[in-house]
């Protein structure tokens, strides 16, 4: 990935150019966070509470600068919330994408590389799983996980976690099982085998270097899908946070933001508008890069 983010095409690239700003300044916000963000995102202020932006000085509550994107229901600043909410993103993104891209590229490699038995009960348990939509297998996870854990900052992101990793893993396992089988008919892959190289070692130096290209696009192209996710999750009311089970302020997200928002779309709709640009940019930039990957991958043959 280093590689190829500093080679010469790359870099005369707009879309990169712009996917790589958009990728370091969520990085930027989510690491500063405490100093980025004006006030604390937890703090409630009642007689603060549905303020609107700064820069609307009419009506019966006039916006105060000290709040530029004003505050919900609560008292808390939406900014604040914006700012911490991107941690959660990247959190999420980094933690379930590349735990649910291991399961996945594993049970892809050893699948495609045996064949036989394991092949067909890998495509008849990941039929099972794509038999109904994932959100569902997600919703259900976490409504399991929530039962048994307390409602607390880590078992929210946790919850969430698990619950891609054990339903994300399923797609990239099929792109990984057919490179897999494209692969090994290849005569470098016959060689190693002949001279009695082992499956593990045929996996590893043979076969897993000409896929690993697909694995990385998946990787850029789920992130934004995991951090959609769970703005989803959040609006309907089983993401990160949720007033259902009593956790609605134990951490900040995207999601929640949605959640929250839901009833000040018409005195505040920026609490809606700002989160759903912020994943409009990260979703365009990931994207961007990983249609570059593939189109340079396709050139290079």
């Amino acid at each position: 990935m280093i590689k190829f983010l500093r080679s010469k095409p790359a870099l005369r690239r707009k879309t990169v150019w712009f996917s790589l700003v958009v990728m370091v300044c969520l990085g930027l916000v989510a690491l500063l966070a405490p100093w980025i963000a004006p006030h604390d995102p937890y703090q409630f202020g009642v007689s603060q509470s549905s303020l609107p932006p700064a820069w609307v000085k009419g009506g019966a509550r006039p916006g105060m600068a000290e709040y530029p994107l004003g505050t919900d229901r609560y008292g808390r600043d939406i900014l604040s919330r914006m700012v911490y909410g991107a941690r959660t993103a990247m959190f999420l993104a980094l933690i379930a994408v590349p735990l649910a891209a291991l399961f996945g590229t594993l049970i892809g490699l050893v699948a495609g590389y045996l064949g036989n038995q394991t092949d067909n009960f890998f495509m008849l348990f990941s039929d099972m799983i794509q038999s109904l939509p994932g959100i569902m297998f997600v919703v259900i996870i976490i409504l399991i996980f929530r039962g048994i854990s307390p409602p607390t900052w880590g078992a929210g992101l946790i919850t969430l976690v698990i619950a891609f990793a054990l339903v994300g893993w399923v797609s990239l396992a099929r792109l990984v099982r057919i490179n897999v089988m494209m692969v090994k008919p290849q005569l470098f892959v016959e060689a190693a085998i002949s001279v009695g190289a082992s499956p593990w070692r045929v996996i590893r130096r043979h076969i897993y270097p000409n896929i690993r290209h697909v694995v990385l696009v998946w990787i850029i192209n789920t992130i934004p899908a995991v951090i959609l996710l769970e703005a989803v999750l959040g609006y309907i009311g089983v993401g990160v946070t949720s007033a259902i089970d009593g956790s609605e302020f134990t951490v900040v997200s995207w999601g929640g933001m949605f959640y929250s928002g839901r009833s000040m779309m018409s005195s505040n709709p920026l609490m809606l508008v700002i989160p759903s640009l912020c994943i409009l940019l990260i979703s365009m930039s990931f994207i961007l890069l990983a249609d570059y990957m593939n189109e340079r991958r396709r050139r290079q043959g």
